[in-house]
């Protein structure tokens, strides 16, 4: 039979296009696999617990640099221990003063104790001492003012040269420029009570209390209520807190900040590393599906890739952060006839890998404490079936409890989802956990640092003291507000404007100065955080600084009334006045600086 030459070209036309149908078919099989691998997971762990800095390196009772008066289960010491070692300042703590007398280190340049621990005028005049030989006090509270009153040596330490009112209402707060990171601010929503002092000469004051009808009340700029202070006595200065700042995590950055203030230049280790977490998003499942339809007019399934999804990335592209996301295949894990969208995951990985972003997984459930191990049971099946090559190495407790998750962490030999977890992102605490630490000697915990979608002048202060004292920060994101809405406060187009609002206005210094990284990537941050051994001094206008490794490293520098010119081994940048951070290139860095009243021409 004959072909004819019009039929011959349609027949080739027709193979060829199948040819290419099959090429596109086995390019986008190919595509789908990698991106359902977890590259991450294929990288050995580098550094452990035991290949870094913790604090039973520098607990020692003879030669320490830090005292910390206050006992073990007292807030504030163990939040002056947590800065001890991000700091890796040696140090030791004692239970009281008469203690301290006992057991004194001739290296001892700082002391940190709060006001609950100072008894009698014996107490005084051994700081007093202290001071005078050029060890640094800082006080996280202050005693009661009928102490302060009837005691002149406290009023000498402090500088305190009267108590004007017991109690006094302030109605805003203002932090000077040169404290906390983000320069000169005033938090107008902050309303207390506190004594109100007035100081000395000589003293200096970072934060004052704002005062509604000043005027009338005849007050000066100069005499407003100080809440944060520095008193000078000979050789060493003394800190002093009119404030609760200590109360959770913000007192960290109090303490860089005021140890800072008592050098010239002062060089710390940084994490540098901005994360945004979003928990329970990627949602794969059906769940209140009613409840969103009333709401958003769309499936759970069509408004989570409709219009959560694009809206996400929007919102990052515009603030340049990375996608970290949690996956939520189920929340009601009682209900067996909810299942969990098996298309989904696919549109969901392949999504990931285009905005290079991160896949984690959520530990959050609705159903009570009985029903987490049918979390870990249900999310295991479902992963070994659909992504069997991905391995989850990053994990967001939420709200499981840790005697949960603690036996799967633990057992190297668990064959669930969580047997190659690296990182562990915890909610928000106030003091129960460090910020940053090991949860053993593979896995790295990192604790969130803000609500993404909140904004309260004690949160905003919160994270810029965390920024100052580790430039971290950790915003989380929620998403079961949008998918079991209580009200219109959570309503995603409301909840969006706020994240882009926040991200973009309120955190947008410390976005610009610090990196934007995946978990993964600042979990190899944290890691080198907690490694890195340095060694920094001065010869007149020249700082060199040592790094004794190879590692990825970051640094704050922070100079009094100086800046930079010139810098080798380093690239930096001026987050503000005085303020740079390094990044390390080469192990020796080398730092020429110049009096900040001297024009270069």
């Amino acid at each position: 039979m004959t072909i004819s030459r019009t039929n011959f070209i349609a027949i080739s036309v027709t193979m060829i296009t199948v040819l290419i149908l099959f090429q596109f078919s086995n390019i986008s099989t190919i595509y789908t696999s990698e991106a359902m691998k977890n590259k991450t997971a294929e990288k050995d762990i580098t550094l452990t617990a035991n290949d870094t800095t913790q604090k039973e390196d520098l607990l020692t009772r003879s030669s320490y640099s830090t005292a910390i008066i206050g006992s073990t289960v007292n807030r504030e010491s163990n939040l002056a221990l947590e800065w001890c070692v991000y700091t890796k300042r040696s140090f030791y703590r004692f239970s009281s003063f008469e203690e301290f007398s006992n057991n004194s280190s001739k290296n001892c340049t700082l002391l940190i104790t709060s006001a609950d621990y100072i008894d009698d005028d014996k107490d005084v005049k051994l700081l007093l001492r202290q001071a005078k030989s050029g060890v640094h006090i800082i006080l996280t509270s202050m005693p009661d003012t009928d102490f302060i009153r009837d005691s002149d040596l406290f009023q000498q330490l402090s500088g305190i040269r009267r108590i004007n009112r017991d109690a006094f209402k302030i109605n805003a707060l203002t932090m000077y420029e040169g404290f906390l990171l983000g320069g000169k601010t005033t938090y107008r929503k902050i309303k207390r009570t506190l004594p109100y002092f007035q100081l000395s000469s000589g003293t200096k004051t970072y934060v004052i209390g704002e005062v509604r009808d000043q005027k009338a009340l005849g007050i000066k700029n100069e005499d407003l209520p100080p809440i944060v202070w520095r008193n000078h006595i000979e050789n060493g200065f003394v800190f002093c807190t009119n404030y609760d700042f200590f109360k959770d995590h913000t007192g960290l950055g109090m303490l860089t900040t005021m140890l800072s203030e008592t050098q010239k230049y002062y060089i710390y280790p940084i994490v540098n590393a901005q994360n945004v977490i979003f928990q329970n998003f990627p949602y794969l499942s059906s769940e209140n599906n009613e409840v969103i339809s009333k709401e958003y007019y769309y499936s759970s399934k069509a408004l989570c890739e409709n219009v959560l999804w694009p809206d996400v990335v929007s919102i990052l592209n515009a603030t340049r952060d990375k996608f970290n996301g949690m996956i939520a295949p189920k929340l009601e894990y009682s209900d067996d006839s909810q299942k969990s969208y098996e298309n989904a995951l696919t549109f969901y990985f392949e999504q990931n890998e285009k905005v290079t972003g991160e896949l984690g997984l959520s530990g959050d459930q609705l159903d009570g404490y009985n029903y987490y191990d049918e979390k870990i049971e249900y999310d295991t099946d479902l992963m070994n079936r659909l992504a069997p090559e991905y391995r989850f190495t990053v994990f967001s407790p939420g709200n499981m409890p840790e005697s949960i998750y603690r036996k799967y962490l633990d057992n190297p030999n668990d064959t669930s989802i969580l047997a190659d977890i690296r990182t562990l992102i915890l909610p928000k605490l106030e003091i129960q956990k460090p910020i940053l630490s090991f949860y053993n000697d593979d896995i790295v915990r990192m604790m969130n640092t803000v609500d993404g979608f909140s904004h309260t002048n004690e949160e905003d202060i919160y994270v810029r003291s965390i920024e100052t004292a580790l430039g971290y920060s950790s915003v989380s994101l929620d998403f079961t507000r949008v998918l079991y809405p209580s009200g219109k406060k959570d309503d995603w187009t409301k909840l969006s404007k706020d994240l882009s609002r926040f991200l973009d206005t309120y955190w947008s210094t410390f976005r610009k100065g610090f990196k934007q990284v995946t978990v993964s990537e600042t979990d190899t941050r944290v890691r080198n955080f907690f490694a890195v051994n340095y060694n920094t001094f001065r010869r007149e206008n020249t700082i060199n600084l040592s790094i004794y490794d190879n590692m990825e490293t970051s640094f704050i520098l922070n100079l009094n009334n100086e800046r930079i010119i010139h810098i080798e081994g380093a690239a930096y940048t001026e987050i503000e006045r005085g303020r740079y951070i390094l990044s390390a290139t080469e192990k020796s860095v080398t730092i020429e600086v110049t009096p900040d009243n001297i024009i270069q021409q």
